[in-house]
């Protein structure tokens, strides 16, 4: 009887260990994510990280958490995700700024090649603004001015090689007009600029200008998407707008540290496609005029291969240059 008892409790034991694998390996998480945001609060990069991370939370049963980290046009919250511990608890919320704009500009952003895409989250287009103090009604005549008076009106940026920079490079370009390139700390800082008057112009995506456009604070010259938006029906594209050049897209997506295991981008993976199929996120897109991303992991390495692509390219022909 003893001898049976302890083959029963050996057997039990080795039934607990091989039951207890499997387990382990899929216990991610067992605490807290963090999303780290590279950009200042309020801009598009941390509104659409708000929502995703509400509803990310929920898919993962775990708190996920928004760290934002600005400065140097996002290079030091990117940075601190690529050196981070590859165990799926630091993670990035990347844009077209961090992940397609920066490796063109700047040498020392060989280790984004190293991050691991999880999910495309949020698309969105750009829109570009100026203040109703100008006189301009459109972006001819904004240009006219501009082209009346080089160097005298202001263009704001949420920083030296954001995607908002480098729009703008593309509107010059096109135009003929000159403006001078002020950065600032963000996207927040440059939309304040424009509306007190110290800058002229600006661009970013829409959910940071909504409620100052609605309000009458920012007056849209156009939008950069291929069709009108509908959040603002009687603004023109690009395209309309004699600038087609500028028909781009705005996107955002999760970012995993290099190295990060394949079963913890997996479980990432599902865990945002079941965030972005919640109806509150949704609402709260629509609200904000984002496009809710597929969480397609392989169409958001597309968007970054594709933007560096054409990035690069203007960067070529403006012969821009940064310190």
């Amino acid at each position: 009887m003893l001898g049976l008892l302890r083959r029963i409790v050996r057997s039990c034991v080795v039934l607990a260990l091989v039951l207890s694998g499997p387990a382990m390996a899929g216990s991610y998480p067992e605490r807290a994510v963090t999303i780290v945001v590279p950009f200042e609060a309020g801009g598009s990069t941390d509104v659409s990280a708000r929502v995703v991370a509400k509803a990310l939370a929920e898919a993962l049963h775990q708190p996920v958490v928004i760290l934002n980290q600005p400065g140097a046009g996002g290079r030091i919250g990117t940075r601190r995700v690529a050196t981070s511990e590859p165990d799926g608890y630091t993670l990035l919320w990347g844009s077209g700024s961090t992940l397609a704009v920066a490796p063109v500009l700047y040498p020392d952003q060989t280790y984004l090649t190293t991050l691991v895409p999880v999910s495309l989250g949020a698309l969105q287009p750009f829109v570009f603004v100026t203040s109703p103090a100008t006189g301009a009604r459109n972006l001819s005549d904004l240009v006219a001015q501009a082209r009346a008076k080089p160097g005298v009106l202001n263009f704001a940026s949420a920083g030296i090689g954001s995607s908002n920079h480098l729009l703008g490079e593309i509107l010059m370009a096109a135009t003929g007009a000159s403006f001078v390139h002020v950065p600032y700390k963000g996207s927040v800082s440059a939309r304040d600029a424009v509306i007190s008057g110290d800058a002229q112009l600006m661009d970013e995506v829409l959910a940071p200008l909504l409620a100052q456009i609605r309000s009458g604070q920012l007056l849209p010259l156009m939008v950069t998407s291929e069709t009108r938006d509908s959040a603002l029906p009687h603004v023109p594209t690009a395209r309309e707008a004699g600038v087609p050049d500028l028909s781009i897209t705005g996107f955002f997506g999760l970012m995993a540290p290099p190295k990060t295991s394949p079963e913890i981008v997996t479980a990432l993976n599902a865990a945002m496609k079941k965030a972005l199929a919640s109806a509150e996120l949704r609402k709260s897109f629509e609200t904000m005029s984002f496009d809710v991303g597929n969480g397609s992991a392989e169409d958001l390495s597309a968007l970054i291969i594709r933007g560096r692509e054409r990035y690069g390219r203007i960067v070529a022909e403006r012969k821009i240059t940064v310190n």
